[in-house]
């Protein structure tokens, strides 16, 4: 096993490969990866913050994207063979978020979230269940896709197939099967649609005082509400770019890539 637990281990790893740079914005504190398999690949951005951070790739051919944020990256996640697993830019974590990706299935999560504590990601579910009569298999393993902007409560559950479009708020405790639409509000088990065409924003309300919750009672912005354009596309199709590019290598290239190239309505999704 490989294993990393500070920069100076990054130089130790041979059998996969790894960027973590010490640079004056980032730390990492309390953190370890490990590898058990190969062929790995882990890039965080310069810049990047990771503490109370472990993650396991426990096969090979994986890709772990971390970009750089504000906040610190407080991460528990377990990665199989070929799985991916993103996180854009200036997402926030309020407490340890936990990961488990199988079967060759993904996790892809844009810029600007907000995750409470106890938040869990799990693609599979993961035994075999099968028809009766047919014989054939029924809970195949599927990608997760977060959009942007997506407010997500505490101990909310993300089960396989999930996607949630930009601007969407996840309730605290929520369980979430299924595709749900921006700029809604989603809660309960299982997860349903409660309200739509909502915004949220991110100060928090703790210690406001007269003046600012009468400031608050009215925002006039569309930054946050978002629409389909030219630009929208489907995470359907992001998932199929994703198992197109078969080395974690061209996986590399095509997130540096989107990293690049974002537009404000690129993950929208509609009623």
């Amino acid at each position: 096993m490989e294993v990393v637990e500070s920069y100076q281990d990054v130089a130790s790893i041979q059998s996969n490969t790894i960027h973590l740079n010490q640079t004056e914005a980032s730390c990492f504190l309390n953190s370890s990866v490990r590898f058990k398999g190969t062929g790995n690949v882990l890039f965080v951005e310069d810049g990047a913050k990771i503490v109370d951070t472990k993650l396991l790739f426990a096969g090979n051919n994986s890709v772990v994207y971390l970009a750089k944020s504000a906040w610190p990256y407080q991460l528990e996640a377990d990665l199989h063979h070929d799985n991916v697993l993103h996180f854009g830019r200036d997402n926030s974590f309020n407490g340890q978020t936990r990961i488990i990706l199988s079967e060759q299935k993904h996790l892809f999560v844009g810029d600007d979230n907000m995750f409470s504590y106890d938040v869990l990601f799990r693609n599979a579910d993961p035994h075999l269940i099968y028809d009766v009569e047919t014989k054939k298999r029924l809970n195949l393993s599927q990608s997760i896709f977060i959009g942007d902007h997506v407010w997500v409560g505490q101990e909310a559950k993300f089960l396989k197939g999930t996607q949630i479009g930009s601007g969407a708020i996840a309730a605290g405790f929520a369980v979430l099967t299924k595709k749900f639409p921006s700029n809604a509000s989603i809660g309960g088990n299982p997860a349903k649609v409660l309200k739509r065409n909502v915004f949220w924003m991110r100060p928090a309300v703790h210690a406001f005082k007269e003046k600012e919750t009468e400031a608050s009672l009215t925002q006039e912005t569309d930054d946050f509400s978002f629409k389909r354009d030219s630009d929208t596309f489907s995470f359907a199709k992001l998932d199929a770019a994703l198992d197109a590019r078969k080395t974690p290598q061209e996986r590399l290239v095509f997130l540096k890539q989107l990293a690049e190239t974002k537009t404000k309505n690129r993950f929208f999704i509609g009623k």
